[in-house]
C-alpha cells in the first residue's frame, strides 16, 4: 500500500492527473490483478480517489490523516510565522523535516507568484544540495554527516552542487557560523534558497524554515533573505519553547484556586 501511495505521489509531482491500474502495475512492477485488489480497500476508505476515466490519485482523506501526524505544536505554530515571512519577502516559505538522508517538505505558505519554485510539499529531496537540508545538519559533526550520506551521496543536478561529502561538511560548517544556509544553483540551476533550523524546547533541531525561489528574484538579495529566515526560525523556536497559551477557562479556574488558597490562609 505504501508503494502505491509513493507511485501516486510521484505521478502527481510530474504533473499527471493520475494513474490507471495498468499504469500503477507498470510503475510498481506488479501484475494488474494484485494491484487492483490492493487498490479496492484504499478507494473504499477514501485514501485513494478514482475518477470516471479510471485514473487514480491520492485522496483528500489521506491528506487529512497525514495532517494529524508529526509534532502538532510545530504544525500549529509554524504557519502564521511562515505567512508573515512570506508577506515580508514576497516569496513562498516552506517548513521541512529530515528523514534519514532526505529532506521532506510538510508545510508551504506564501503569496502567489507568476513564477514560483516547483511544488515542494510531500516531495523528498537529497539533504546535501538544498538550503533546508544544510540547516537540518547544523548539529551534526563531520563524522556524523559522513556516516549519514556517504553511501548514498551523488553530486546534485545543479552546476554548483557539492561534489564530495567533505565539501558538504565544509558548506554546513560555513552555514552554521552565519546562522543560516544559502544555496545557489545546487539543487537546480536558476534556483536559490535560504534556510535556518527550528529547535524544540530541548534545543534539538526538529525542522527548517526555508525560502526557495528563482535566482533572478532573490540571488542578489540572498543574504538579507537568509537573515530574515533566521529571525523567523528563531521566533518559532522560542514559541515552541514557551508554555502553551492558556484558555480563559484555564485562567478562571486558576483564579478560583488562588482565591481558595487565600481563604484558607
Amino acid at each position: 500500500m505504501l508503494a502505491i501511495f509513493e507511485a501516486l505521489s510521484h505521478s502527481s509531482q510530474e504533473g499527471n492527473l493520475g494513474l490507471t491500474v495498468s499504469g500503477l502495475a507498470r510503475a510498481l512492477g506488479r501484475d494488474k490483478s494484485s494491484v487492483s485488489r490492493q487498490l479496492k480497500p484504499l478507494v473504499d476508505l477514501g485514501l485513494v480517489e478514482r475518477d470516471t476515466t479510471g485514473l487514480h490519485r491520492l485522496g483528500w482523506k489521506l491528506f487529512a490523516v497525514a495532517a494529524q501526524a508529526g509534532d502538532q505544536r510545530l504544525l500549529l505554530l509554524a504557519p502564521p510565522v511562515m505567512r508573515q515571512l512570506a508577506t515580508l519577502l514576497g516569496e513562498r516559505v516552506h517548513l521541512s523535516i529530515r528523514r534519514n538522508e532526505d529532506v521532506f517538505t510538510i508545510v508551504s505558505e506564501g503569496p502567489q507568484q507568476v513564477i514560483e519554485a516547483n511544488v515542494w510539499v510531500g516531495r523528498a529531496v537529497p539533504i546535501w544540495c538544498t538550503s533546508s537540508g544544510r540547516a537540518l545538519l547544523f548539529d551534526h559533526t563531520s563524522d556524523e554527516i559522513h556516516a549519514l550520506i556517504e553511501k548514498t551521496f551523488s553530486k546534485g543536478p545543479g552546476s554548483q552542487a557539492p561534489t564530495s561529502v567533505d565539501e558538504v561538511v565544509a558548506r554546513v560548517e560555513k552555514a552554521r557560523l552565519q546562522g543560516y544556509a544559502l544555496v545557489v544553483d545546487e539543487f537546480e540551476d536558476g534556483l536559490s534558497g535560504a534556510a535556518a533550523p527550528v529547535r524544540d524546547v530541548h534545543g534539538r533541531i526538529v525542522a527548517a524554515i526555508n525560502v526557495s525561489a528563482p535566482s533572478f528574484r532573490i540571488a542578489d538579495n540572498l543574504t538579507h533573505v537568509g537573515r530574515q529566515v533566521a529571525q523567523a526560525a528563531t521566533y518559532l523556536s522560542r514559541s515552541l519553547s514557551s508554555p502553551p497559551a492558556r484558555s480563559k477557562d484555564d485562567i478562571n479556574a486558576q483564579d478560583g484556586r488562588n482565591t481558595d488558597v487565600r481563604r484558607v490562609s
